[in-house]
């Protein structure tokens, strides 16, 4: 079987227009998304945890706090790729 990648995006459009998660596949396993408190303030917040989280990182609380920034790292260069291939498709028409 193949090596799924480490960050996924996961949308369901139909019942949950309003919002995108960020599938983590591999140990602990975890759904975050990106919350919004206001027009200044987003960060990323796990949501929902199919693999206990805190008790995974509980000899390394760092290595939590690490994982969630490559995810945000992860997720915002997904979001510059979204914007840059719009306007590759608006150039070809």
């Amino acid at each position: 079987m193949a090596q799924l990648p480490k960050f996924l995006i996961a949308d369901d459009p139909v019942t949950d227009p309003e919002n995108e998660y960020i599938f983590h596949t591999q140990a602990p396993r975890f759904f975050a998304k990106r919350v919004e408190e206001d027009e200044e303030t987003a960060y990323i917040d796990i949501v929902h945890e199919i693999d206990n989280v805190e008790e995974f990182f509980k000899n390394a609380p760092e290595k939590k706090i690490e994982l969630l920034e490559q995810l945000e790292d992860w997720y915002y260069s997904y979001m510059e790729w979204l914007e840059d291939d719009g306007e590759e498709e608006e150039d070809e028409e």
